[in-house]
């Protein structure tokens, strides 16, 4: 009996010490959860077809978008934390439609006009799911916003990587086209999906080969 109020009290402890992370925990067991979901499709890896000349908006495209708006860079992660804490800057978690990975060099957080054009993407993208009658499959980002400490960081490991990174602005993300793995039918409608809304100049959009679409909001 000694031994299981030991055990329920360190349990306790322990889910007090992880309630500040409560976020990063929710999002590490949905990307666990989509991961073992679609694990059965990823035999195979898939190409992003015609990618390189449907999205091919360079730096110059992507900076028009904050001619406008857009928040002021941030020297550090913190200055953005701060931003979300005054709703200048909105959380981006994992849901039903897609999956926020575990990001190591951003932060989740986006300008209200960024998470509402993400969420009519994925509803379009579902959209077109159901009309094919087909099963969805969640997509995955893999950064958001960055502060100017971050790109340094970044720019150590990824030589895609920029000083004057559109991701320091407020509504630039990526999400991996690679992780559709054998989903090809689910990865061309939703390159369909973006595309649409590309066209309606929602967004600019540029393929990375190393396995990613930066998009920014336009």
């Amino acid at each position: 009996m000694k031994k299981i109020k030991i055990a329920i009290i360190i349990l306790v402890c322990l889910c007090l010490l992880a309630i500040p992370f409560k976020d990063r925990i929710k999002n590490s067991i949905f990307f666990l959860y989509g991961k073992l979901m679609n694990i059965g499709h990823r035999k195979n890896n898939t190409n992003c077809k015609n990618c390189d000349i449907l999205f091919n908006d360079g730096i110059n495209a992507h900076e028009k978008a904050y001619k406008h708006e857009g928040i002021k860079e941030q020297k550090t992660d913190e200055g953005l934390i701060q931003l979300g804490k005054k709703n200048i800057l909105k959380s981006i978690e994992s849901n039903e439609f897609y999956v926020v990975q575990d990001l190591t060099h951003s932060q989740p957080l986006l300008l209200p006009k960024a998470i509402d054009f993400i969420n009519e993407l994925s509803i379009l993208y579902q959209q077109k799911c159901t009309e094919k009658n087909i099963d969805y499959v969640r997509y995955e980002i893999t950064s958001v916003s960055r502060s100017i400490a971050s790109v340094k960081r970044l720019e150590k490991v990824n030589e895609n990587a920029i000083d004057n990174s559109p991701h320091l602005r407020g509504k630039t993300f990526d999400m991996s086209w690679r992780e559709f793995g054998g989903n090809k039918e689910q990865l061309k409608l939703f390159i369909s999906a973006l595309n649409e809304l590309k066209s309606q100049k929602k967004c600019f959009v540029k393929f990375e080969r190393n396995g990613c679409l930066h998009i920014t909001v336009n």
